[in-house]
């Protein structure tokens, strides 16, 4: 009977955990397969799809070349094509990937030549139901260079806890003077050291807890 308690405690920890589930981002990212961009027409702001049926996208545009107002992000881009988000007069900003169907539970983007004017908003419903929650991510926040290095891109990964599932992606330029372009779309984590080690921290904590409550 102790042990049932004490199983149920974690239970309940884990549950609490979980009812304020929200999305982490952080470096990192870029693993699997990539998803296709494919514009739609070849209209700026015409939108298109991502990975097929995956996500649709709003505003924006997708370019296979190098802008006046937007550079291809450095680094290899996959089929050369990327998203991006102001500030031409015809490439609405902000531009939308909305992911089909419930969600994803993980995201990955090469976020190209980051800037202070970027800004990203993630949107998550948890898969238990519940009202939507809006984050907002910077340069800063993830720990970018905010100086809009044309040549620099890095990758950057949303990941939801706690069953939270990311719904939308939000494209932005405050103030709306620069573009915001990504490319190398993946919806595949790459299993990484810490995360072995934090399932190996919970295992071993709950057990200290079941030896404790028989004591």
């Amino acid at each position: 009977m102790k042990f049932m308690r004490s199983v149920a405690a974690v239970g309940a920890l884990v549950a609490a955990v979980g009812a304020q589930a929200t999305v982490v981002g952080s470096l990192g990212g870029g693993f699997g397969s990539f998803l296709s961009l494919s514009a739609a027409s070849a209209l700026v702001g015409a939108g298109g799809t991502l990975g097929g049926s995956f996500a649709t996208i709003s505003n924006g545009t997708i370019y296979s070349s190098d802008q006046p107002f937007a550079d291809i992000p450095a680094g290899l881009v996959f089929e050369s094509k990327f998203l991006s988000a102001g500030p031409g007069p015809n490439n609405a900003e902000p531009s939308t990937l909305h992911i089909n169907g419930s969600g994803t539970p993980y995201i990955s983007f090469l976020w190209g030549s980051p800037d202070m004017y970027n800004q990203l908003t993630v949107v998550s419903t948890h898969v238990g139901g519940g009202p939507a929650d809006t984050q907002t991510f910077s340069t800063a926040s993830l720990g970018l260079p905010s100086d809009g290095n044309q040549s620099f891109s890095a990758y950057v990964r949303f990941q939801g806890v706690g069953g939270s599932l990311i719904t939308d992606l939000i494209y932005n330029n405050n103030p709306a003077i620069n573009a915001f372009e990504t490319a190398n779309y993946s919806i595949t984590p790459a299993p990484e050291p810490e995360t072995y080690a934090l399932m190996l921290a919970g295992l071993g904590m709950m057990g200290f807890i079941v030896r404790r409550r028989r004591s």
